[in-house]
């Protein structure tokens, strides 16, 4: 799959590996890329766990938009160091608690959780605006210093603590299924209907991928350039 693929010079100039759209079920390997790519965009999957990824030292942009993630890797950002942008529009992440494992990005500057069930808790912006102090666009809205100092008032005590509103958020029990590096096979596949042809609405999804990937890529040249003004 990773040798018939699509790589190639995306909006923003980075050099791109295009996994969209090919029903993974599970992120597997991703050493046979031998980390070449800026960019790797993996929409429009069935994948449900953001993990098992080897080191990518080069990796910058994540494009995972349209999957079904609900749970992240703890130690995922020791795999790849150099994370910038990531995108996880329409998933299916649920608790602010879920979000942790990417406090360990240090150069994490780009992150898009909208249409996520966690984005419609209470405070969720400000929540990942002071718990990922290196984010400088959440959502495709820039983040302000007056939502960095909300934040610290609303989550952090005087001398450096955590506010009892912080501290029921990081003691909920996350919802997220167990994060674990297995997968069975045929997982995530409807196989009763794999060799049937393909339904309308089927034919229809493929045809917008292409217009889903180029709006994406357009949204991040976009932001790429609103970062000189940052």
């Amino acid at each position: 799959l990773i040798a018939s693929s699509a790589s190639y010079i995306n909006a923003i100039k980075d050099r791109e590996l295009d996994l969209s759209s090919n029903n993974i079920a599970v992120i597997e390997n991703l050493g046979a890329t031998r980390d070449l790519n800026d960019s790797l965009n993996l929409c429009h999957n069935n994948i449900r766990v953001l993990g098992n990824f080897p080191t990518l030292d080069r990796l910058k942009c994540l494009y995972l938009a349209d999957n079904r993630i609900a749970a992240i890797e703890r130690d995922l950002a020791q795999f790849l160091p150099r994370l910038r942008t990531l995108v996880l529009t329409n998933n299916d992440i649920g608790d602010l608690v879920d979000l942790e494992p990417l406090r360990e990005f240090g150069e994490l500057e780009i992150l898009s959780l909208v249409n996520n069930p966690v984005m419609s808790k209470k405070d969720a912006r400000l929540w990942c605006v002071w718990r990922l102090p290196s984010l400088r666009v959440l959502d495709f809205d820039r983040v302000k210093q007056a939502e960095r100092d909300e934040a610290k008032r609303l989550f952090e005590t005087k001398d450096g603590g955590l506010t009892d509103l912080a501290k029921s958020i990081l003691d909920v029990k996350s919802s997220a299924p167990s994060v674990a590096n297995t997968f069975e096979p045929g997982e995530g596949l409807d196989l009763g209907t794999a060799a049937k042809e393909m339904t309308a609405e089927e034919i229809q999804k493929e045809q917008s991928i292409s217009e889903l990937k180029a709006k994406i890529r357009d949204e991040m040249a976009q932001v790429e350039a609103m970062e000189e003004y940052i």
